[in-house]
């Protein structure tokens, strides 16, 4: 009986594996065919039968989209680190601050507004273009970093995750912390924060791709070629006349090198701040 258990727990634990082997190519081969095209030429792009490998692989791509006079990629990369760094930061600073006061500090009406928290996370952000448009606009904030940095410091959903996360520890710590006469402050800084590093990083993750994938944004607040982000860099390659489908391949592969080298480094306190998070009320 026991061989027969042994067994059969095998086999679903080879399916399991086969499955998920399957699903994650399934994933891969979208880039894997993103970075072969970005390798060959405009003609050989869409032939067929399509070859993974191209016989000529021409790095010269990646050499012409990185030197551009019109469009340079060094200064898109510039552009859209400075944006995302600077949002995410102010994000992660706004949003901890608002989350350890919603989960720790008892005042009045601190439910109700919780609960218009949550409701503006319901708001998709299309409905709000016209009026940033025309707020940012009166104010000289249109083609600016600002009018994408400003609205990313105040995230529902940043604020909701960390407040969870908060909630989820021991109360027991706070209550000895207020009988030694520690002020908000002391507890948010020696002990709340300490404790959550990982769903902090993981909000740092999940902001600085949030940004960095951007594109109706940057789309609508900035129209002056040397402001561009880069997903406005890759759209200005498949608007070209010529229809350089290999630059534009070359210019996404490079644009996914900073995500993946985030998660790289990030990725045991990403995984373990995305499962220790408890949803408590």
């Amino acid at each position: 009986m026991a061989v027969k258990m042994k067994t059969s727990k095998t086999i679903r634990r080879v399916v399991k594996t086969i499955i998920i082997a399957f699903l994650a190519i399934l994933f891969l081969v979208p880039m894997l065919w993103m970075l072969s095209s970005s390798l060959k030429t405009t003609n050989r792009v869409f032939t067929t039968p399509f070859k993974w490998i191209p016989e000529d692989i021409r790095w010269v791509n990646y050499k012409t989209v990185w030197t551009s006079k019109s469009m340079p990629m060094l200064r898109v990369f510039y552009n859209s680190l400075f944006v995302s760094v600077v949002s995410t930061i102010g994000q992660l600073v706004f949003a901890s601050m608002a989350a350890y006061a919603f989960a720790r500090i008892k005042f009045k009406g601190s439910n109700i507004l919780f609960l218009f928290f949550l409701a503006s996370m319901m708001i998709p952000t299309q409905v709000t273009i016209i009026p940033r448009f025309m707020l940012f606009q009166s104010i000289g904030l249109y083609n600016s970093y600002w009018a994408l940095i400003l609205p990313a410091f105040f995230g529902a959903s940043t604020i909701f995750f960390l407040r969870q996360a908060y909630l989820s520890l021991p109360g027991e710590l706070f209550d000895a912390a207020k009988v030694d006469g520690a002020s908000h402050w002391l507890t948010f800084g020696r002990i709340t924060m300490p404790l959550t590093i990982a769903p902090m990083i993981s909000m740092l993750v999940l902001s600085f791709v949030s940004m960095w994938n951007d594109y109706l944004n940057p789309l609508i607040f900035l129209t002056r070629p040397k402001l561009f982000m880069i997903s406005q860099a890759i759209r200005w390659y498949m608007l070209d006349e010529v229809q350089r489908y290999e630059l534009t391949m070359a210019a996404a592969t490079s644009s996914i090198l900073p995500i993946v080298i985030i998660f790289l480094f990030a990725q045991k306190y990403f995984i373990e701040g995305i499962a220790s998070s408890g949803i408590k009320g």
